[in-house]
């Protein structure tokens, strides 16, 4: 009988526990994944810069072919900050909005 209650009870607050996204966390994961992929790019740019525009022309569907990009260490640094901090933001903002809506 004992037992019965409290494995009822265990349920009860299982369906009514609420699961957080930790702010920091998901804010940081993102940064070092977007940072890794942007440097994978950047690299497929460098070098076969051809095949790199033909294949974000049909990502984007826009005409990139005669497009020229030249990569410097400073473009790499700005680029590389943007992405990583920009999306870091961006996570930070979703894990806040889904935390307010979790916690209603």
């Amino acid at each position: 009988m004992l037992s019965q209650s409290h494995h009822r009870e265990n349920q009860h607050n299982v369906r009514h526990s609420i699961n957080k996204l930790n702010t920091r966390s998901l804010s940081l994961a993102t940064a070092i994944i977007t940072g890794l992929v942007y440097i994978l790019c950047i690299l497929f740019v460098a070098i076969a810069p051809k095949a790199a525009m033909a294949f974000f022309s049909y990502v984007l569907h826009m005409d990139l072919t005669n497009i020229a990009r030249v990569i410097t260490w400073g473009s790499f640094i700005v680029g590389l900050l943007f992405w990583t901090v920009g999306t870091a933001l961006y996570a930070a903002l979703i894990a806040r909005l889904y935390n307010s809506f979790a916690t209603r």
